[in-house]
């Protein structure tokens, strides 16, 4: 076993030690590791089909990731990678959350509902996060949007330590990003003008997605009728 098989081992050990402890059990932990998994498999799947060179995801204690060694060559392909993700997850979380349902699991609604909220909050319009990334092909200038999220969130937490440190975190990436995005505005200028269909097609993506996951998370209950409704 290699050395960087030995610390990805150890960094996941560590992630499910943390998130043990934030969620209570073991099995609400690995539940949520999963669904991180399916989110970071989205990224892995679309990179790969666009012959990008990609790690396998790593977990990490505040989440998990996937590396690339460069940037795709346009903001539409960074942007196909980036809300695969999302969407991929999204549909992990919609499959556990109905499996919860119909075989009556609480714990399985619940980590679903968690990951419903995991891929909203990455769509915040902030690099690292995916929405900073989706935001590429629609204006590079939307982190302006972002960061009040970014602060309403934190808030809204009662300033919890793990809200806290992830914001913390976000910004410094966030302020590193928007100065390498200016740079490359200069250099390469094409890389952030997209046909006009691919950008309205992003836009209705983007928007579509946000607004399916603002109704599972807090509107869970409407959901869940939806659900029962079609004889689930």
């Amino acid at each position: 076993m290699s050395n960087r098989q030995l610390l990805m081992g150890a960094s996941l050990l560590l992630t499910l030690f943390v998130w043990t402890s934030m969620l209570g059990t073991v099995a609400l932990a690995v539940g949520f590791l999963v669904m991180l998994f399916i989110h970071e498999m989205g990224h892995y799947l679309a990179a790969k089909q666009l012959g990008l060179p990609v790690s396998p995801p790593i977990f990490t204690p505040v989440g998990a990731m996937i590396l690339m060694p460069t940037l795709p060559k346009s903001a539409k392909e960074e942007a196909y990678i980036a809300i695969a993700g999302p969407a991929l997850g999204t549909l992990g979380a919609l499959a556990g959350f109905i499996l919860g349902i119909v075989m009556g699991v609480q714990d399985l609604i619940l980590v679903s509902k968690l990951a419903f909220m995991l891929n909203l909050f990455n769509l915040i319009p902030l690099a690292p996060m995916d929405g900073g990334r989706i935001s590429m092909v629609i204006s590079r200038h939307l982190w302006v949007l972002g960061a009040p999220l970014l602060a309403w969130v934190v808030y809204s937490s009662g300033f919890s330590s793990m809200t806290v440190l992830v914001a913390i975190l976000v910004g410094f990436q966030a302020y590193q990003d928007i100065t390498m995005r200016k740079q490359l505005a200069q250099v390469n200028p094409q890389y952030f003008q997209p046909e006009l269909p691919a950008r309205l097609t992003y836009i209705a993506a983007y928007l579509g997605l946000g607004a399916f996951l603002v109704w599972a998370y807090f509107f869970t209950a409407s959901l869940t009728g939806f659900l029962v409704g079609l004889g689930l």
